[in-house]
């Protein structure tokens, strides 16, 4: 059974919405497993994974510095404060709502509580303002095809989270509706910054 959080409200229509959401949306996805789209999901997922996101907010700014490319050393800063700012936020919604994961088909094994989906809200907010920085930035129109190749890539990330049975449709929803109310947040703040 696909427990929700209309068990914790019972009777309140907006969340018997959810559960019915969460339900068609899983029996959805659940029908395309294989195994080829398992490792396919697996791979997504680690790219919105907190080592993924972590290692990557740490590299940018550093090689910015290595690369010497001084007027985009602030920006690299903002990314790295972005996210660790955003993680953080993520994890004291998650122990506001304290929501459990799916009691579903597990294709790999996951902690804590479900909403909103870290791994949705986190790759929205540290993919999300990196592809605005190369395109209010960047120079080439390539940075073009690299925005949309991110928004691809995040969306896929939030499927991974669904198909693999550690998060409910809603959690990643609200994940990625929290996330892109931080990047607009951010992009204003990075709109700010000189360079």
């Amino acid at each position: 059974m696909y427990v929700c959080l209309a068990e914790a409200m019972p009777g309140s229509k907006l969340w018997e919405g959810i559960r019915t959401f969460d339900d068609a949306v899983f029996g959805f996805v659940s029908g395309c497993i294989s195994e080829g789209l398992t490792r396919f999901m697996k791979a997504a997922t680690f790219l919105g994974s907190e080592w993924c996101i972590a290692f990557l907010a740490v590299m940018v700014p550093a090689l910015i510095f290595i690369l010497k490319k001084k007027k985009y050393y602030r920006h690299g800063l903002l990314l790295s404060a972005n996210i660790a700012l955003g993680a953080l936020f993520n994890q004291v919604l998650k122990l506001v709502f304290r929501r459990p994961r799916p009691d579903v088909l597990r294709l790999v094994e996951q902690s804590g509580y479900s909403f909103p989906s870290g791994h949705a809200m986190n790759s929205m907010i540290f993919y999300g303002l990196a592809a605005y920085l190369l395109v209010r930035r960047g120079r080439h129109w390539s940075r073009y095809l690299v925005a949309g190749f991110v928004a691809v890539l995040v969306l896929l990330i939030g499927l991974s989270r669904i198909y693999l049975g550690v998060h409910y449709a809603s959690d990643v929803l609200a994940g990625f509706l929290i996330g892109a109310g931080w990047l607009i947040i951010a992009a204003r703040v990075s709109d700010r910054i000189p360079g």
